[in-house]
């Protein structure tokens, strides 16, 4: 039975991104949270999980240049110094949300320096013991930003900033001391997460395209490609170990889940294992 639903355009507003709604609710230890950003007013809002009443809701619209203020990005739940804080990509910004209000808690900024229009960032942040690697740029940058502080910390939170990646859609992931990318043209990339300097970057994969974002199992990253093929990547060879096709197109990400993969295709949702 449905216990509750709500529409975000009834409450707030039409929806006014050109791709449509693409980002995914996330959950504190109370609420659910949506970030809508958009053309015009955008927000990030909370609802009570067991009756969908709005708990709060946070304005977040930046005076940006032309498609910069649309994201599809899914916001990060992070808890720092025992305080459960929301995490949010786009607009040319990333912020941080206090959970049980919404009240903005620091930014940083610095994404877009030259003021570039059609900026709309789709891949989503990844978080690692304190620090937040945010794609932008449609792609052209890895940043490196450490969480936390007050207010504008711009200058004090950024790390190191990698141009010329190439990661449009799908989000990085992380392992130890380093990040891997799989970029839109199907090409793993290993980074040193202290310098952001590449250790190593794998041969092409595939013809097709890459939305879908890698995951790691053990020692070995899996990319999925828009036509359904899977490649397994060794992260110690750095060679192709396995290769696999579903049979139907996908643009979503798998999930590993007790030694399975999960993975909704076109046509079905497929779980893989022994």
């Amino acid at each position: 039975k449905v216990v509750w639903t709500t529409n975000l355009q009834s409450k707030f507003g039409d929806d006014t991104l050109w791709w449509d709604l693409g980002t995914s609710p996330v959950l504190t230890k109370e609420y659910v949270v949506v970030a809508c950003m958009q053309e015009g007013p955008s927000y990030v809002a909370a609802f009570k999980k067991n009756s969908g009443e709005l708990a709060w809701k946070q304005d977040r619209t930046f005076d940006v240049p032309k498609e910069n203020e649309q994201s599809y990005t899914t916001p990060i739940v992070n808890i720092r110094n025992d305080k459960e804080e929301i995490i949010v990509l786009g607009a040319d910004a990333i912020t941080a949300h206090d959970s049980a209000s919404g009240k903005e808690i620091w930014r940083v900024g610095g994404l877009n320096p030259d003021n570039k229009q059609y900026w709309r960032s789709i891949s989503s942040a990844v978080l690692d013991d304190g620090v937040l690697y945010a794609p932008y740029a449609r792609g052209g940058t890895l940043t490196a930003v450490k969480v936390g502080g007050q207010g504008d910390a711009t200058k004090e939170n950024t790390l190191w900033t990698k141009s010329k990646i190439s990661i449009d859609v799908p989000t990085p992931t992380v392992k130890g001391d380093k990040v891997y990318i799989c970029n839109d043209k199907g090409v793993i990339e290993c980074i040193d997460k202290k310098s952001g300097n590449t250790i190593w970057k794998s041969e092409k994969l595939g013809r097709g395209k890459f939305y879908s974002s890698p995951i790691i199992g053990g020692e070995n990253i899996y990319a999925t490609s828009d036509d359904g093929t899977t490649y397994v990547v060794n992260l110690v060879s750095k060679k192709v170990v396995g290769k696999n096709r579903l049979g139907s197109k996908t643009a979503a990400s798998p999930v590993l889940v007790h030694g399975k993969i999960l993975i909704r295709a076109s046509d079905a949702l497929y779980c893989i294992g022994k």
